[in-house]
């Protein structure tokens, strides 16, 4: 076959180039002649012509698939050519008939007995009808009997041409099939196949069978006896008994095989004429013999079961309940890996790769094996279906006829045993977290939680206004939503409502990761995240039947109202969003709040007020006040302070409040950096203190390296930035490096 492939690409090289060749030489003899006698023509239409054809000869030569067909295209583009030049030149040029029959030989040696018929049948009926049309296609001045006489002879040396290509084709082919065709089968045959002479001695072997008898080389095993190719006692009693009766010798082998049990059907029959010798046969039934046994049995168990080769295809023979599990049918040739795709990730699926490989190699430990095994809980998903389970995969090597090794996979449906755990693990978590948050809610003093519990009203009516606002986009909703989440965040952190806080932050995360997609928010990402919002809404009304309860138990009662209230509430909340905020990030922190008013706190919006000063205090003691070590280095107390005094303004018309720290202040060189990173200021503004002020209020703008419960989205300092629009306040800071931060907010009293 790769001798025959040889020989035509040969003769299609040489046809190419003929191709080509005959175009320029055409061209040039053209022009030539056309001098020579004096013939007026249109050099241009004609030079536009030959090089048109041999762009579209080339093209048909690189382009083709099926190369046979140039068997006729590209001889037709040939006479196409030279009708148009002789049409350009009124048939002044003698010879076309002869120059026909030229490409008939080109198209012979395509090698493609049809479509060159094809083309001589239509070159033909088109020259019959140039000379109905009055063409001299035989040259001027030639008698039509004489074009006949011409046109018949060409036509006739074109069908020889044909006839010879198709003798010579079916001659060649013939020579090789019988030269290669024997050797191929012994060469490729998975049977143990030999011709023996008279005296038992190998004339051909196929390579199964040399290798059987560990001959590299399977031409090496001519000449040697055929008894010393099979290895072991048992196999060479049983070749023996064939030799015995070679001339007509049927029978059926069981023996033992580098510890393996193994199956033959054995047979021999004389060759013709007399000779002596033998044609033998073994076919390896081993796998056969194997199916049969554990069919039954295999068919019968409640569990998936089959082979996989190398390659990770699926064998035949497969259990019946394996189709029922993966919900799918013929999976016969399949890949298996292609059958679990669905139900892992890119990098999954190569890791599984790699492990079968390990697995086939044999060279590993197998308890290390079943240790790293990525399918001992495999999610199964059949995206036809949707029938989704989970599956526990068990993998061991089996060798198989002609040492072939196979993957044995072993399914078990552990979907029943799966969810259970995962419900016993649900109500143990949910039991955890209601013990946890009943503990946190215990510390948290009743007056304090009913303030909380007003202002979490507030911003999930909020959030949920935004959500149904259709005036504003999805990107500015997120935004307010955002701002509005992370208020609730903050405010249970503070009290210690960690379980709470950390349903919020984990919120937080969904509503940044829309925030940042660029175009619009798709609708099913926005309908979820109004769910998940509508959950935690309404598991903090179980706040309220715990602290109910409790002050049932305790006989406790709201301890007062009035301003003083209202003032010891904030200051309470207030500080103890710094010791928070100082206790988990190892900080020592003094918060002194001993120059309020209570008639500001009782005229100011208390809620923005509260929401606006829990984020400067989380700011300085998270960002601003610096770690003990580090103040001590600097000269300073170990422990920071953080300054809070709020008062009427002289007219009874606003509310200014003063807030400091004694902290490092605002890094302006790394909130240059981050901000041109992140093209809110440009080049020229990264010295501009007055500039970098405004940008530490934009969403999302935050110095911090990482991002925890406590800092690092940039959403708190936007937080109060907008709280102070909503009621037209303003603020101003003031920092100094190494010296602290001072922000003086006014807020407006309302009428």
């Amino acid at each position: 076959m790769a001798a025959k492939k040889t020989v035509e690409s040969r003769l299609r090289s040489i046809a190419n180039f003929a191709s080509i060749a005959m175009i320029i030489f055409l061209s040039t003899v053209y022009i030539f002649e056309t001098q020579m006698n004096e013939i007026q023509v249109s050099y241009s239409i004609a030079g536009f012509v030959m090089l048109l054809s041999l762009v579209i000869v080339i093209i048909i030569q690189s382009n083709s698939i099926n190369k046979t067909k140039m068997a006729f295209n590209v001889p037709f583009m040939l006479f196409l050519f030279y009708t148009a030049l002789m049409m350009l030149c009124r048939w002044n040029i003698s010879h076309y008939l002869l120059i026909c029959v030229s490409f008939c030989a080109i198209s012979c040696l395509y090698s493609n007995y049809t479509r060159t018929l094809v083309f001589i049948i239509i070159t033909n009926s088109i020259m019959g009808f140039l000379l109905f049309r009055g063409n001299p296609i035989g040259g001027q001045g030639v008698s039509l009997f004489a074009v006949f006489i011409n046109w018949g002879i060409c036509l006739f040396a074109s069908i020889i041409m044909l006839l010879l290509t198709r003798t010579a084709t079916i001659v060649l082919n013939r020579a090789l099939e019988h030269q290669n065709s024997f050797h191929n089968l012994l060469a490729s045959t998975e049977n143990y196949v030999a011709m023996i002479n008279e005296r038992n001695e190998i004339v051909y072997s196929s390579k199964t069978l040399s290798d059987l008898g560990n001959i590299e080389e399977h031409s090496l095993a001519q000449g040697r006896p055929i008894i010393d190719l099979f290895p072991g006692k048992s196999l060479k009693v049983h070749t023996g008994r064939m030799l015995r009766e070679k001339d007509d010798y049927t029978g059926d082998w069981e023996f033992y095989l580098d510890g393996q049990k193994r199956y033959f059907k054995a047979s021999s029959h004389s060759l013709p004429g007399g000779s002596g010798g033998a044609l033998i046969s073994l076919y390896d039934m081993t796998h056969l013999a194997e199916r049969d046994e554990i069919a039954a049995m295999k068919d019968s168990m409640k569990i998936g079961l089959f082979f996989m080769d190398k390659n990770y295809i699926i064998q035949d023979h497969y259990s019946r309940y394996l189709e029922e599990m993966l919900s799918d049918t013929k999976l016969f040739g399949k890949l298996f890996t292609d059958v679990i795709s669905d139900s892992v990730s890119k990098n999954e699926l190569e890791a599984i790769k790699d492990y079968f490989n390990m697995i086939l190699e044999r060279s590993y430990d197998q308890e290390m094996l079943e240790d790293i095994n990525p399918l001992n809980e495999l999610h199964y998903v059949n995206k036809t279906t949707g029938d989704r389970k989970v599956f526990q995969c068990a993998f061991s090597t089996v060798e198989r006829g002609r040492g072939e090794v196979f993957i044995l996979v072993t399914v078990y449906d552990i979907t029943l045993r799966v969810e259970l755990q995962q419900r016993l693990a649900e109500e143990e978590a949910k039991r955890q977290e209601e013990m946890q948050s009943f503990f946190e809610l215990v510390q948290v003093e009743p007056d304090v939680f009913n303030d909380f519990m007003e202002d979490v009203e507030f911003e999930f009516d909020s959030i949920d206004k935004n959500l149904k606002n259709e005036e504003l986009t999805a990107h500015e909703a997120l935004v307010k939503v955002y701002q509005s989440v992370h208020a609730v965040k903050s405010n249970s952190v503070i009290l210690g409502l960690s379980v709470f806080g950390s349903k919020m932050h984990n919120l937080e995360s969904k509503i940044k990761k829309l925030r940042e997609m660029e175009g619009d928010v798709p609708f099913g990402e926005m309908l979820e995240l109004t769910m998940d919002i509508e959950k935690i809404a309404n598991e903090k009304e179980g706040f309220r039947d715990i602290i109910d309860k409790l002050q049932t138990y305790s006989g406790a009662a709201a301890s007062g109202t009035g301003e003083r209230q209202n003032v010891k509430v904030l200051v309470d909340s207030l500080a103890k969003a710094a010791s928070k905020a100082a206790e988990d990030t190892e900080k020592l922190v003094q918060f002194v709040a001993n120059d309020i008013d209570p008639e500001a706190i009782g005229k100011g919006p208390r809620r923005i007020m509260k929401d606006i000063l829990t984020q400067l205090i989380r700011n300085s003691a998270i960002h601003g006040i610096e770690m003990p070590d580090v103040r001590k280095a600097k000269g300073k107390n170990a422990k920071g302070i953080i300054r809070l005094s709020i008062k009427m303004s002289e007219d009874r018309k606003n509310i200014h409040i003063r807030f400091t720290d004694d902290g490092g202040g605002l890094d302006y060189k790394k909130i240059g950096e981050k901000a041109l990173s992140k093209k809110l200021i440009r080049p020229a503004d990264i010295n501009n203190n007055d500039m970098l002020m405004k940008v530490i209020f934009a969403p999302g703008f935050s110095t911090a390296e990482t991002e925890g419960i406590h800092a690092g989205r940039g959403i708190g300092l936007n937080l109060v930035r907008d709280r102070l629009k909503e009621i037209n306040g303003s603020i101003k800071l003031r920092s100094e490096t190494n010296k602290g931060i001072l922000f003086f907010v006014s807020i407006p009293v309302a009428n």
